[in-house]
């Protein structure tokens, strides 16, 4: 229980960074996504815990957001869903297996945020988004998606050997 409070205000503190902090510091537009990053990070290790991450990180960045409602929570969803369906080749390396998380979710988080703000009526344009946006912000989320996965890495064989020593309930 105190592991998933953690987590969740982990992803609180995120969700606020991203959606406050960075937008402050970095070029508008063009910046890391942290809730993505770190929970597609933790599916690809740990798998639906980091789906849970998803969902509760993407609503909170909606609840911050001036986009129409849920479109972090769709974007990171599918993004999620759609890695998880890919993942079923095994793969050697578990930075690869990351990696591949990091650039679908990120795809088609940005995909979906293209098709949602046009269904709003917003006047976007797609190849623009994709090229001046997407594609940067995705490339800064797979070079950061390799720290991140040695720290969640590192955390993952602390809780793995913690809970060797926890009693079946």
């Amino acid at each position: 229980m105190r592991r998933h409070l953690i987590a969740g205000l982990v992803i609180l503190l995120l969700a606020i960074a991203e959606s406050s902090l960075l937008v402050a510091l970095l070029s508008p537009g063009v910046r890391p996504n942290l809730v993505l990053l770190v929970s597609a990070t933790w599916a690809a290790i740990r798998g639906n815990e980091g789906l849970l991450w998803a969902l509760g990180g993407g609503l909170l960045l909606d609840l911050q957001s001036g986009a129409p409602f849920g479109i972090h929570t769709a974007g990171i969803a599918v993004g999620s869903l759609l890695a998880m369906l890919l993942d079923r080749a095994p793969a050697s390396l578990a930075l690869f297996r990351t990696l591949n998380w990091v650039l679908v979710v990120s795809a088609a988080y940005y995909v979906v945020a293209i098709l949602v703000l046009t269904a709003a009526g917003r006047a976007v344009e797609a190849v623009s988004s994709l090229t001046d946006i997407a594609l940067p912000s995705t490339l800064i989320n797979l070079l950061l998606a390799i720290p991140t996965h040695v720290a969640l890495s590192r955390l993952q064989a602390r809780l793995r050997e913690r809970e060797r020593f926890l009693p079946e309930r």
